[in-house]
């Protein structure tokens, strides 16, 4: 199945919209061209009655949404809600109401944060939705350098002049973590093996994200994100 892409600040809005809906859900409109989701437009839940665990627009307030957006040369290419402290899988009540030709992104929300966003595309059938790939994309804005701050675990400060923060500068989480190993150059064979790509149990933490559920070090960074380096650990006789 053809991926879904989506620009990574525009992701960053519907989890925020996500985040800030909590405890209930929130629904909004994917919108953009070729496959691509340029465009997220938060919509008002009007479940009064059960909004922890459903959504619902009218028809007409859809419609206009919609039409409004097409205006401006959008494509219409699905829809997007939240699970509360649910995960982000699709339930019968979701597939009996999707729509086909469409994505459905669901962002579990687990105690106000988002955690996981999975990609739905209902089946010609009806019977299931099938899991469509999802691909995080940079936005189109050129790379301007941003403050960034990178927090250190205890085992490497030793590195950093027993600093338990960095500020470096960088438009994407690559170009800071480059910015913190050129300032701490004995860091970079902990953080990167001799191929240049991060260790396995190197863990990189934008806010409270994993890059690698983002779109890894060509993640964007805004001014004053926090970057956490998280070590895991691991071992075994054989």
């Amino acid at each position: 199945m053809t991926p879904l892409s989506i620009q990574a600040e525009e992701l960053a809005k519907l989890h925020a919209h996500a985040e800030g809906g909590y405890p209930h859900e929130v629904v909004g409109i994917l919108a953009g061209q070729d496959g691509v989701v340029t465009k997220v437009l938060p919509l008002t839940n009007e479940r009064a009655d059960s909004a922890h665990n459903r959504y619902k627009v009218s028809g007409l307030v859809l419609m206009r949404a919609e039409q409004s957006l097409e205006k401006e040369g959008f494509s219409i290419l699905g829809y997007y809600h939240s699970h509360p402290d649910h995960p982000a899988l699709y339930s019968e009540y979701d597939r009996d109401h999707a729509l086909p030709n469409l994505a459905y992104l669901i962002t579990a929300i687990h105690n106000g944060r988002a955690v996981d966003t999975l990609c739905w595309r209902l089946r010609e059938d009806r019977s299931v939705m099938d899991p469509q790939p999802l691909q995080i994309q940079p936005s189109d804005l050129p790379g301007v350098p941003m403050s960034v701050t990178i927090h250190i675990p205890t085992p490497l400060r030793s590195y950093t002049d027993g600093q338990s923060s960095v500020d470096v500068t960088g438009s994407t989480v690559g170009e800071a973590l480059s910015a913190l190993t050129e300032a701490h150059p004995k860091l970079t064979k902990h953080l990167r093996s001799d191929s240049g790509a991060l260790r396995s149990f190197v863990n990189v933490y934008l806010g409270d994200e994993d890059i690698r559920f983002l779109n890894k070090e060509e993640t964007p960074v805004t001014e004053g994100a926090e970057l956490t380096i998280v070590p895991s650990i691991a071992g075994g006789a054989l």
